[in-house]
């Protein structure tokens, strides 16, 4: 066959509730896509985070060369608006019932790009490593467990000449409301996208940052200059719809459940067992967070709704699947992010992740 779906890490329970798990990659050859299934037993019929809560970070590490780093919620927003798919995770959130979360690191632009791989025969020792703590979702979950498949170019033969290198660069708390924090760039390797993660639960990205500027060489150039909410509403035409199922049991008043999607409306609807007990939204459906109600306890099989992955906004540089059309920054003297704060001020926080073209 010319590709092979390898397995890295089979799916075993985790030694602990918390951890961080090291598989080394005995592959040789060329990797397309790592993908990662996260599942933890529920002990509750409501949740205390998102499932992607559970993954603190996902690296790839040769020596102290880092070719990959992102949290849970920074990797699956990546995933949904690089690939266009519609969520990452099963959408259960039954007692006793498994939650399943995935993962991906994509080395391609597309799945089996013949042009972008990463090739493990040019690094020294190259690790996986997985940080977790399967309390954060659901504080009495139990039987952790991971999976870790890679898929991989078999017969095949290429000669990628590089890779899609994603990477958490910055992280701190927002700017308080109006105010400026700046960000120093960097200029190694050409730009395919730009994530921005603005967090607070509870609220939309574009409340805890309201406006964003990239500018080369003290402004002698301005790439992006933009208003955060302008540039969500302009994007809904050409980012993919989070669309998730909802599956969970309303046993009690004001239970609070997490989803994906995080802008202004989003929706949570579907269908429940007992027809005479509707089910109510306690809080305005925003910031991937609500609280639903029942006159009786009933179980809710739905679908949930928006845009913002994981309070996530995603900037593409170019056309996507043309390696020459990137952000070239390498011809850049100095480059510069800024952000401005948003109503919800300092207790906010905002992450930075790029995704760069690494030529071998």
């Amino acid at each position: 066959m010319n590709y092979r779906l390898a397995t890295i890490y089979d799916e075993l329970t985790l030694p602990a509730a918390a951890g961080t798990v090291t598989i080394p990659i005995r592959l040789e050859e060329p990797i397309s896509r790592i993908a990662l299934k996260f599942q933890v037993t529920k002990s509750l019929n409501c949740m205390t985070n998102h499932p992607a809560a559970d993954i603190l970070r996902i690296e790839i590490v040769d020596g102290s060369d880092v070719l990959h780093s992102s949290t849970g919620f920074e990797n699956q927003a990546l995933c949904i608006f690089d690939r266009k798919t519609p969520t990452m995770w099963n959408g259960v959130a039954l007692i006793n019932n498994a939650q399943e979360s995935m993962y991906g690191i994509d080395f391609g632009r597309w799945l089996f790009d013949p042009e972008l791989a990463l090739d493990p025969k040019r690094f020294a020792m190259p690790q996986l490593r997985v940080t977790y703590n399967s309390l954060l979702s659901d504080t009495g979950a139990t039987v952790p467990r991971l999976m870790a498949l890679a898929y991989v170019f078999d017969e095949k033969v290429i000669n990628p000449v590089g890779f899609l290198m994603s990477k958490e660069h910055h992280s701190e708390a927002a700017p308080a409301l109006n105010a400026y924090k700046y960000v120093e760039m960097p200029i190694d390797y050409p730009y395919r996208r730009l994530l921005l993660r603005a967090f607070l639960k509870r609220t939309n990205p574009q409340t805890n940052i309201q406006q964003i500027r990239l500018d080369e060489d003290n402004l002698r150039r301005v790439p992006i200059d933009i208003n955060v909410e302008d540039y969500i509403y302009l994007s809904m035409c050409r980012w993919q719809q989070v669309n998730e199922p909802f599956h969970v049991s309303i046993v009690a008043a004001n239970q609070e459940y997490y989803i994906t999607p995080s802008n202004w409306f989003n929706m949570v609807g579907g269908e429940v067992t007992a027809a005479a007990h509707p089910v109510s939204a306690v809080r305005a459906l925003t910031g991937g967070n609500v609280e639903l109600s029942a006159t009786e306890v009933t179980t809710m099989l739905g679908q949930t709704m928006g845009w913002c992955p994981n309070h996530c906004i995603d900037y593409e540089f170019g056309d996507v699947n043309d390696l020459n059309d990137w952000y070239d920054v390498t011809k850049v003297g100095n480059l510069r992010f800024r952000v401005q704060g948003g109503a919800s001020g300092i207790a906010a926080a905002y992450q930075v992740l790029l995704q760069q073209l690494r030529y071998y």
